[in-house]
């Protein structure tokens, strides 16, 4: 499923879900690279890489479908033992910093987690809405232990934790989606374009459904935050390779059990993540977005998103599903194709194709490379999900990087 927002600076959280769930879990297979696929680095196992791989998902989600998961080891600030390995963490490249459910996080350690406070001594805590549900949690502070890479003293939210107060009414929109089973991930592990979450827009300003201040007596309040107390992109607090990231994924033209790929860290900061032949594609420094041409129609909040279980536009000729209309349902698999183009003017022409939703829901493989669905209403977007990552290497350059010479934020591939 593809959630829709996370805040004011990321067009789409696109954290993921069960296939039941809303958009953040999809892929649309592509029909071999394509141009614009260029070439990327091989996957390697140098000190800057991270195995992820496409599985069903944590056992108390039940299954998910195109969902890429790596493993992160979360431990108390300063500490070599108090610490916790938590497997199936969804990589996400639609979201900035890193969440991780308290069903998932053990309570010792998470007594060791020091809850972030305002200057009045306020708890602070975090709300994220979707269009399908909400996720409601208190901003702790941790250290990552990412593959070799380390992120010392970053903001976390722990989702559903305990020692949060009630939800505050603004921040429930739909159901709660605070659980393993009802989220599809462990954790969540967001490497978008962005070094923080909410940037300045909630540094500014006291925006509700983002940030709150808890007083003792459980009374929240929407709160301005600064920037250095807000979610950071944790790849960006590593001493080396900080620059973006690179997913790299074997392609996929039919339903399977699974694939394993490659996370590396750094953009042209080692022999093994230099830009290649990709081509780069500039992204709106405000959101991350781009343009997308399909059937006659520029689509200019468009995005790639690791965190989307699918392709996700708008083509009102291609059925849905009568029982999950979140997802097309063609009589036949559909080839189709569509164009990106970057703030830059570089330009790719990709194709795709879209696969009866239905029938590839029931062969329960969690790799289904041509899942699609139509985009949020009103949202101007194409969004290219899990399925655009397959069979290609996409990078993932941040704000203020001048990562292969080029400034900030884009992607390439």
């Amino acid at each position: 499923m593809h959630h829709s927002s996370i805040g004011i600076m990321l067009v789409a959280l696109s954290l993921v879900t069960a296939c039941s769930g809303g958009h953040d879990n999809g892929f649309v297979g592509i029909a071999g690279p394509g141009p614009g696929s260029g070439g990327g680095p091989s996957p390697g196992t140098g000190m800057n890489t991270l195995p992820v791989i496409v599985d069903n998902g944590p056992a108390a989600a039940g299954g998910t479908v195109n969902t890429l998961f790596t493993t992160v080891t979360i431990c108390a600030p300063g500490s070599t033992g108090a610490c916790q390995t938590i497997d199936h963490v969804q990589v996400d490249t639609g979201s900035t910093g890193f969440r991780i459910f308290a069903s998932a996080l053990g309570g010792a350690l998470a007594a060791q987690l020091p809850q972030a406070q305002d200057g009045y001594g306020n708890s602070l805590d975090e709300c994220i809405q979707f269009a399908d549900g909400y996720i409601w949690g208190t901003v702790r502070t941790a250290d990552l232990e990412i593959g070799a890479e380390t992120a010392s003293g970053i903001p976390i939210q722990v989702i559903g934790d305990a020692a949060a107060p009630a939800v505050p009414a603004p921040c429930v929109s739909g159901p709660a989606e605070n659980t393993v089973a009802s989220f599809g991930a462990n954790a969540v592990l967001g490497v978008g374009n962005f070094l923080t979450d909410c940037g300045s827009a909630c540094e500014s300003s006291a925006i509700p459904g983002t940030y709150y201040a808890c007083s003792m007596n459980a009374n929240c309040v929407p709160t301005a935050i600064a920037i250095t107390q807000q979610l950071q992109n944790p790849v960006s607090f590593f001493a080396n390779d900080n620059n973006g990231v690179i997913i790299t994924l074997p392609s996929a033209t039919a339903s399977s059990p699974g694939l394993n790929g490659t996370l590396i860290f750094g953009i042209g900061t080692q022999s093994n993540n230099s830009l290649m032949n990709a081509q780069i594609y500039t992204v709106d420094p405000n959101d991350g977005t781009f343009n997308t041409s399909y059937n006659g129609t520029l689509y200019g909040s468009s995005y790639i998103d690791a965190g989307s279980s699918g392709y996700y536009f708008t083509d009102d000729t291609i059925p849905l599903c009568s029982d999950q209309p979140a997802f097309y349902c063609p009589p036949s698999a559909l080839p189709l194709s569509a164009t990106i183009q970057g703030t830059n003017g570089t330009v790719a022409a990709i194709a795709f194709s879209v696969d009866n939703a239905d029938a590839d829901f029931s062969t329960n493989e969690p790799v289904l490379p041509n899942l699609a669905g139509p985009a949020d209403s009103g949202m101007n977007t194409f969004d290219w999900g899990l399925p655009f990552f397959y069979g290609r290497s996409v990078y993932v350059a941040f704000e203020a990087s001048d990562a292969a010479g080029v400034a900030g934020p884009w992607v390439g591939f």
